[in-house]
């Protein structure tokens, strides 16, 4: 597809803008300067046309460390672009950074766009007028709050990208992968040394990530001895922190999105730090991903910081300890800075991703679970025992079962996790919480 960059100095409504043209709250919008970071991508989808648009942060004149990685995220921005959306603001006016900026687009050689924004009333109709001394000749006035001048931007974005699509293939639906953790635990470098590319920003500083950002890659994957091409959307999240350090709005967003991104993914890969061990955010995280039912893996990160001081049994068996609601996910020990085991680490989460699809028949989880029942009976309560009638699979990713028995207030929870470990030891699903409903026969 083509690919579509916005581009303006900090607090233009580049993020607004983007927000409206993908028709979804995907970026953060806030008055704050600095809020984008990383570039962020979404398919565009408009009179039958499709194209890539990115969104980016705002470039400054003398960047402070953070804003230099935010300006470096631009520049590979600018360099895979296709055609650049140059925003300015249309109440500020013309600036002389939004002059530098010009100068600095002229110099790429791409097709350039002229967008003002923040045109929310009709005294600001003539805005452009002050900007056509750029000389570009596509020229847009648009209200991102107010969905003003949006359209006729959109339509002209799709009959430039039809130009250049002669056929759109439909593809696989790619597995959808979440680095989740606290901050600093190392998430950006793993997303960096899996997509070969310096995709998000890398700093010491903690909360450096404040969007979800999608990374959609082509991935070797491995599997009995064959390699097959899959696709994969990484998303590359905020680390989640504790309720009491949560110092602003911006860090309150950034941890709903990481929730979010959580939610949506096919599996959740959690980060954790070797070097510093399980902490209670670590705890926090395991259990929102937990209650989302998303299947998971868990990374021990920064291994080779530890070799020689800890073994990974015993390594292993304090963690289960300390995170009994996901015995279910399996561990990977690896390194984000060597890149030692990275490739391991994906592969067993397409493998849980697969697995969670797992369809079983009606007749095999009827024998499993009736046989279950049978080697150990329910406990009697008050003279009654709990009864199998009929079990069924009624979802996937991750997987359901209903199960209809004579009297759901009978399960207790003891039973309940030996009817999960009785299916999953028989049926596999790997890194995927197993649901259960319980529900009464009906009487005839």
């Amino acid at each position: 597809m083509k690919k579509v960059a916005i581009v303006g100095r900090p607090n233009v409504g580049k993020s607004a803008l983007f927000n409206r043209l993908a028709g979804r709250n995907i970026a953060i919008v806030d008055a704050e300067s600095g809020v984008t970071r990383d570039r962020l991508y979404s398919p565009v989808e408009w009179n039958h046309s499709c194209f890539q648009l990115i969104d980016t942060g705002g470039l400054v004149t003398s960047p402070d460390e953070l804003e230099t990685h935010i300006t470096r995220q631009v520049e590979l921005a600018l360099s895979e672009a296709d055609l650049l959306l140059f925003a300015v603001d249309g109440q500020e006016g013309r600036t002389p950074l939004d002059d530098e900026i010009a100068e600095k687009l002229r110099k790429i050689n791409k097709p350039v766009w002229l967008v003002v924004t923040k045109i929310d009333n009709r005294k600001l109709e003539n805005a452009w007028t002050e900007f056509s001394v750029y000389g570009w000749e596509n020229s847009f006035s648009v209200s991102a709050l107010h969905k003003l001048g949006t359209a006729p931007l959109l339509d002209a974005l799709a009959e430039e990208a039809s130009q250049d699509t002669d056929s759109i293939e439909i593809e696989e639906k790619p597995a959808y992968i979440a680095i989740v953790g606290r901050p600093n635990s190392g998430k950006s470098s793993l997303i960096n040394i899996i997509c070969g590319t310096e995709r998000a920003i890398v700093s010491d500083m903690a909360g450096t990530t404040r969007d979800a950002v999608d990374s959609e890659i082509n991935w070797n994957y491995h599997s009995n001895g064959h390699v097959e091409e899959k696709n994969i959307v990484l998303i590359d999240t905020a680390g989640v922190r504790r309720k009491r350090t949560v110092k602003s709005k911006l860090d309150a967003f950034s941890i709903n999105r990481a929730e979010s991104a959580i939610n949506r993914a096919s599996v959740a890969v959690l980060l954790t730090d070797a070097s510093v061990g399980i902490t209670v955010t670590d705890k926090k995280i395991a259990n929102i991903v937990s209650e989302a039912g998303t299947s998971c893996i868990i990374g021990i990160n920064k291994w080779d910081l530890m070799e020689g001081k800890m073994d990974k049994k015993s390594y292993e068996k304090w963690l289960r300890n300390e995170m009994p609601f996901l015995s279910y996910a399996p561990l990977v020990f690896l390194s984000a800075l060597t890149g030692h085991n990275v490739e391991k680490l994906i592969n067993r989460a397409f493998d849980i991703n697969l697995s969670a699809q797992q369809v079983i028949g009606t007749g095999i989880i009827n024998r499993i679970l009736h046989k279950a029942f049978e080697d150990h009976p329910p406990p009697i309560i008050k003279k009654r025992r709990l009864k199998l009638f009929y079990a069924t699979q009624v979802g996937v990713s991750p997987p359901r079962f209903l199960l209809f028995v004579n009297d759901p207030k009978r399960v207790r929870a003891s039973y309940k996790n030996y009817v999960v470990n009785k299916l999953r030891a028989s049926l596999g699903f790997e890194g995927a919480p197993i649901l259960i409903n319980w529900r009464a026969r009906k009487k005839q």
